[in-house]
């Protein structure tokens, strides 16, 4: 008995002494010589055998690197053609020490390919076609079955395929019609679980179907997985959502919008009564509930759901949320595992009884400290601030105030709730009556009313608003110190409402002072409307929802002023990385992620030189429409499939990632010139492209499957990749600008 020598053989020895089907086989050092070879072959296998000569080196099928396809593998090998076969396999390894031959049985499958397995998410996928398995690795056009617990959930297959089959001792291409395998797929799937099982982790292996067995070839750790996060089913909804972040949303913003989110309701859930410890389970569902889709925020409606599940009351509160903010998707999922325990339920009442009889101090309170810092920043001389008291005072901001933030939505719950009993059965009269509540928008107007005339009084002011002449206008305030004070306590009190107020990449009112100028002109003659009757009407329940509501709009000027005093934080660390030579403009500041602009990134960890890519990027998501809403299915996103967004450049995501750069089409392989690609665009690749795929930034193939070797590296070297888009290299000629998206399986041309 041979000892096996090297990953591949160790793997397949292990499968065969537990009783999985694996070819005979001979584990034998590359080292050996190739009499001693001869002799142990000889005593092996029958004569007349056929043979499969396959690399083992300790370098390849790892768990971190897998070395797809970097050594040689010989198929349909005689024993009169072994010699030439042993030599060409060890010719290919690296020669390291303890690296390994296999010389196993060859079997001539019928129906051959690769399964990527993952017990933990209960999900695999199958690349695989009629005959050998050498295409299905080569990255030859193949069949695609994904699968989720243990159930066929989508299925890519065309009518026919170029195959390789063994015939009369040669290897013969053949175009093949597909067949219906499914049954024998399952099989395939139950062999892929238990080989998963016994080894423990998620595995990639590669199989043949013959005379009615399968047979496993070989079987490997995945280095890198083809699911990511595509482990549910994922709902985007941009209702409500988009009011507050219409369009395109900086990843400044954005990174701040999911980590306030994030934040805010973790705080929500443990202070009703959720166990820190089923919260810390599910933390993968508050690091998402809103989500970046090409320069769009979404809610992610799924994990919502989850979330909501958690807290008694799902079925009213999910009602609820969807009808008050016209939402267009339904949870369909299980949310058994989600669902609160029994002391909770139990609790669950009295305590928010006892929330309810304090809710109101707790938010007068509430209400004074954010008041008190907006109007405290205001004295704070941000240009004199250096670097770590901008990030440190960001901070405190996090830990401090925005920890009490989850009482706006304890607010609004109740708000929610009411109106969810209210209207029910209402006539559209009676729920105009039930919206007529004070409202802090109609008190901005008519404080703007009365600043305008004020301001507008004095000539030389006037004359400044006019010229929109900032230090005219401020010279001249100080003439009128009541005017003065008039015109502070209302940039105080609504200095952080403006348009598009909580994407912190716009300005606000006291940095566009033309944009304050012509607001202050166009009011100068425009009469105070009434003021909201502070006296709410209607039954108690009725009155309590106003009280209720007339709140929520409180808070979403609080939210406001507090995110104009975050803008101007995050463009003191932009001065700041600007002053050091870290970034050219301090807008750049935009294009950062909020963790590297509040310290929580060291900076010697921020890649600064992505800044500019990420600009190219938006500008591109600029000229998209994407859908309000969608919905992607067992991983697999539709979004600009059935659109008129490029959607022929619709193809399969096989590594995930976004790049954007100047395309090379190479028809065959060659080298370009140094820092002349980013792209690649071909036809196919095998795992002799490896080297150039390392060169490039973003990978587009016209054919091949997702588990073949190709797609394996481009997932290991972390480059994006898509595959399957046809007619790629008459679509795409060198020097296009290109953009890839790996996940969603997207290509498409940029003007610049």
């Amino acid at each position: 008995m041979h000892k096996a020598i090297g990953n591949k053989a160790v793997s397949i020895d292990d499968l065969r002494s537990s009783g999985f089907n694996i070819p005979l086989f001979l584990s034998l050092d590359s080292n050996t010589s190739f009499d001693d070879v001869q002799a142990v072959v000889n005593d092996k296998f029958k004569p007349g055998s056929i043979l499969a000569i396959r690399s083992s080196s300790v370098l390849e099928d790892g768990k971190e690197k897998s070395f797809a396809g970097a050594f040689h593998t010989e198929l349909g090998v005689t024993i009169a053609g072994l010699k030439e076969a042993w030599h060409n396999v060890r010719e290919s390894l690296p020669f390291s020490s303890g690296d390994g031959i296999i010389i196993q049985e060859f079997i001539p499958g019928e129906y051959s390919g690769v399964t990527f397995i993952d017990n933990n998410i209960d999900k695999a996928s199958v690349n695989a076609l009629p005959g050998l398995c050498k295409p299905v690795v080569d990255g030859w056009d193949c069949e695609q079955y994904d699968y989720h617990g243990g159930v066929l959930v989508n299925k890519r297959v065309d009518k026919s395929y170029s195959c390789l089959q063994f015939s009369n001792g040669k290897l013969i291409k053949k175009r093949l019609a597909s067949s219906n395998k499914e049954e024998v797929l399952k099989g395939v799937i139950e062999v892929s679980k238990k080989t998963a099982d016994h080894f423990g982790t998620p595995q990639d292996i590669e199989w043949t179907y013959h005379e009615g067995k399968i047979f496993i070839l070989q079987s490997r750790p995945i280095s890198r997985s083809i699911w990511g996060r595509d482990e549910k089913n994922m709902l985007f909804d941009s209702a409500n959502i988009g009011e507050s972040y219409s369009g395109i949303v900086s990843p400044l913003t954005s990174s701040f919008a999911k980590s306030v989110y994030k934040i805010i309701y973790i705080d929500l859930l443990a202070h009703s009564g959720v166990p820190k410890k089923k919260i810390n389970q599910n933390a993968d569902i508050f690091d998402s509930l809103v989500d970046n889709v090409y320069g769009r925020l979404y809610y992610r409606m799924d994990n919502w759901y989850r979330m909501m599940a958690m807290l008694p009351g799902y079925e009213r509160n999910s009602r609820n949320l969807r009808n008050m903010l016209s939402l267009n998707f339904e949870e369909t999922q299980q949310l058994e595992k989600f669902k609160p325990t029994f002391f909770l339920n139990l609790t669950y009442i009295p305590r928010v009884i006892f929330k309810f009889l304090l809710f109101d101090k707790k938010i007068k309170n509430f209400r004074k400290e954010v008041e008190s810092i907006t109007e405290e920043s205001r004295g704070w001389i941000f240009e004199k601030m250096d670097l770590e008291q901008a990030q440190k005072e960001i901070r405190s901001l996090l830990d401090g105030i925005l920890r009490k933030w989850y009482l706006t939505i304890e607010n609004d719950t109740v708000m929610m709730t009411i109106y969810g009993k209210l209207t029910k059965s209402i006539t559209s009269d009676d729920l105009s009556r039930l919206l007529d509540f004070p409202s802090v928008s109609t008190k901005q107007i008519n404080f703007l009313c009365k600043l305008s005339k004020s301001l507008c009084e004095s000539k030389i002011i006037k004359t400044a608003l006019e010229d929109g002449d900032k230090q005219s206008f401020m010279n001249a305030l100080k003439i009128f110190p009541e005017k003065k004070k008039h015109y502070e306590k209302y940039l105080i009190k609504f200095g952080g409402r403006f348009a598009n107020e909580l994407k912190l990449e716009t300005s606000d009112i006291n940095e566009n002072f033309s944009a304050f100028s012509s607001l202050v002109l166009s009011y100068a003659y425009k009469k105070p409307g009434p003021e909201n009757s502070t006296s709410l009407k209607g039954n108690y329940m009725e009155k309590l929802f106003k009280k209720f509501a007339s709140r929520r709009e409180d808070f979403r000027l609080l939210r406001a002023n507090m995110f104009a005093i975050m803008r101007k934080l995050s463009l003191r660390v932009g001065d700041c990385f600007v002053d050091r030579g870290l970034i050219r403009n301090r807008d750049d500041v935009f294009f950062i992620d909020f963790d590297c602009v509040n310290g929580k990134v060291p900076i010697k960890d921020i890649d600064f030189s992505k800044i500019s890519e990420r600009k190219r990027e938006y500008s591109f998501f600029k000229t998209f429409h994407p859908p309000s809403h969608f919905h992607v299915k067992n991983g697999h996103w539709s979004l600009f499939q059935d659109g008129k967004n490029n959607a022929e450049n619709k193809g399969l995501g096989a590594s995930p990632g976004q790049a954007i750069g100047k395309a090379v089409v190479l028809e065959e392989f060659k080298v370009p010139k140094k820092d002349s690609f980013e792209i690649l665009v071909t036809r196919r690749t095998d795992p002799g492209w490896t080297a150039l795929m390392a060169l490039s930034k973003g990978i587009i193939v016209e054919h091949g499957g997702i588990l073949s070797h190709a797609s394996i590296v481009a997932r290991e070297l972390g480059i994006p990749a898509v595959i399957g888009i046809t007619g790629a290299c008459e679509k795409f000629k060198t020097g296009d600008i290109l953009f890839v998206d790996g996940e969603k399986g997207f290509v498409s041309k940029v003007k610049e």
